[in-house]
């Protein structure tokens, strides 16, 4: 019996090597940069049109990333769950529906 595996002792170090190099350049490509054809990263920074966020509200446009985080910042203190994305029109910033009254009241008063 022992002679059945000494003919074939190598073949197993061998296919398991080949396999894990083989999964290190699936991985080195499947999270590689998108210019390289990745499979993770395809991300789009061009700016988008104000009505494809799904259920977040717009409550105000702002001209600059530095002005629409500060308006985000300061409704996140007052509890309203709120974010900032680039579109064609500036930095928006977007809320819940049940949040837009509050959001947009405290944005018109400031």
């Amino acid at each position: 019996m022992v002679s059945v595996f000494a003919e074939h002792y190598f073949l197993f170090p061998v296919v398991t090597i080949a396999l894990a190099g083989f999964m290190v350049l699936l991985t080195r490509w499947a999270f590689s940069k998108a210019k390289g054809g990745s499979l993770v990263r395809r991300t789009d920074y061009s700016p988008a049109e104000p009505d494809n966020f799904g259920l977040l509200v717009d409550v105000g446009t702002l001209r600059t990333y530095n002005e629409a985080r500060v308006k985000v910042s300061m409704l996140k203190d007052l509890g309203i769950k709120a974010t900032a994305a680039r579109t064609k029109q500036g930095w928006s910033v977007y809320v819940w529906p049940t949040d837009e009254q509050a959001a947009r009241g405290f944005l018109d008063a400031s």
